[in-house]
This record gives C-alpha cells, sequence and structure tokens, in this order.
C-alpha cells in the first residue's frame, strides 16, 4: 500500500521505499521469469496492497493539481532537485567517460527542446485541454509510460518524475481519479511490459554500465525542471510556493541519503 500511495509523488519512488524496507533484491529475485511461479501469493499481495494505495492518494493529487496547482509543481521541483545529487554521485563513482558525458548531454538537450517547442502532447495538461483522446496522444502516453515503468525500478528515480518529464503526469492522475478505462488499460499494459523489460534491463545495467545508466536519468531529471516548471506569481501564493520547494528538496535530500546509507552501511 505504501508503494503504492508514493508511486505519484515524484522524488519518493517505490524503489526508494524497497530499500528501506529491505526487500529490493527480494523482489527483483521474485519478480523473475524464472521464480514468479514460486512467489504467486507475494506478487498478488504486492499488486493488492499497490492498487489500493495509488488510487487512493490520486484523488487526493488531482484535487491539489487543480486548486494549488503552482504550489505543487513547485513542490515537485524541490523532490526533483532533492534527487540530483544523489543520481549525480552514482555518475561519478569512477572516472568520468566521454560516452557518458554524451549521453547525459543528449538526454538534457532532449528534455530542453521538449519544453522548449512547447508542443501540447509534451506538455503537463488534462486530456480535456488537449481536445480528447486522440491516436498520438494514446501512443505518447504508451511510450512515456513504459520508460517512466522502468525507471519505478530505480531507487530515488521512480518512475512519476519521467512522467513529469515526459508530459504524461497529469493524464496518469487524471486517469487514476476518473477511473478511465481506456487511459488506465494503456498506462496499465505499457508498465507493465516496462516493468518486465526494466527488469532485465536495469539488472543488466546496474551491473554491466551503471555510470552511463545513472547518466542518462541525470539528464532526464534535470531537464524535466524545464517542462514542470508552471510559471511564478509575485504573490502568497508565490511565497509558499518557494517555501514549499525548499521543504521537499530537503525532504527528497534526506531520503535519498538514506537510501545511501542503507544501501551501504558501512559508509
Amino acid at each position: 500500500m505504501l508503494y503504492g500511495a508514493a508511486s505519484p509523488i515524484p522524488g519518493i519512488s517505490g524503489g526508494t521505499l524497497f530499500v528501506f524496507f529491505n526487500i529490493y533484491e527480494d523482489f527483483f529475485h521474485s519478480a523473475s521469469f524464472a521464480n514468479v511461479k514460486k512467489n504467486v501469493p507475494l506478487l498478488i499481495a504486492f499488486l493488492l496492497g499497490s492498487a489500493v494505495g495509488l488510487l487512493g492518494i490520486s484523488q487526493v493529487i488531482m484535487h491539489l493539481l487543480t486548486y494549488y496547482e503552482q504550489i505543487m509543481y513547485f513542490s515537485f521541483i524541490g523532490l526533483i532537485l532533492g534527487c540530483i545529487p544523489m543520481i549525480y554521485k552514482k555518475t561519478t563513482v569512477d572516472k568520468i567517460k566521454r560516452t557518458n558525458v554524451a549521453i547525459f548531454i543528449i538526454a538534457l538537450s532532449f528534455m530542453i527542446f521538449l519544453a522548449l517547442m512547447g508542443g501540447e502532447v509534451y506538455t503537463n495538461v488534462s486530456l480535456e485541454q488537449l481536445g480528447g483522446v486522440t491516436p498520438a496522444i494514446v501512443t505518447w502516453v504508451f511510450i512515456a509510460s513504459f520508460i517512466s515503468a522502468i525507471a519505478m525500478l530505480i531507487p530515488g528515480v521512480g518512475g512519476s518524475i519521467m512522467m513529469l518529464a515526459f508530459g504524461i503526469y497529469t493524464i496518469y492522475i487524471e486517469a487514476l481519479s476518473t477511473l478511465d478505462p481506456l487511459m488506465i488499460s494503456v498506462l496499465l499494459i505499457s508498465m507493465a511490459l516496462g516493468i518486465l523489460a526494466g527488469i532485465k534491463i536495469i539488472k543488466n545495467m546496474l551491473v554491466s554500465r551503471p555510470q552511463t545508466l545513472y547518466g542518462a536519468i541525470l539528464g532526464f531529471i534535470i531537464g524535466s525542471i524545464f517542462i514542470v516548471f508552471p510559471g511564478f506569481s509575485m504573490d502568497l501564493e508565490g511565497l509558499l510556493s518557494i517555501i514549499f520547494m525548499v521543504a521537499c528538496t530537503i525532504l527528497a535530500y534526506r531520503l535519498t541519503k538514506k537510501t545511501e546509507v542503507t544501501e551501504n552501511p558501512n559508509n
């Protein structure tokens, strides 16, 4: 339930919670194709609990986005900023290679390009604002949620940040809060496929090319700030936005520091 409740909150990933509860490796083991049949009860309990937590929190987040949009998005920016030091540290564990720098620049440039382009499909707006469901929107949601599902498996990153980065976060929350059958089906199918693909990809990348993986993630995360930024108003809401951003930055930073200590108890 806690995993599901945390999933829609950018900067607080489900992978981080797995590390907190000391079940990260167990989850990867039980979710592997070789062992899935042996762990059906465990996986059913996990999926049901996640669904309860996810559907419960989505209503709250949709309400906050509707009435406190600027404050919410500044809070998300704070959560993103708080995650950056942890991700940067992982990209610089060993000597920085030109390939990893190039991948970081490509990822960052891609996100800035999306922000500057300002196309409707790539912005965090609702389906109603986009004019309803179209094949282009469904395709983009499918691709973006597939990639976001892979990010869910990485401690400290999370799928919600990637959804913000790719501009489908509001659609995601809206679909959950309104129980839209079409969009929920698209999200569930793409995310299920993304998780299955991600388990193998993340395992291989974390073993063979961890700096390359985190270099790309760092570029996406920093670039997402340009997309998330909602504008700023010089009033009480603006002041509250700054306060919440700072508070969320500190919260996310402490959460990621806690993750590092849990992963490396001798440090």
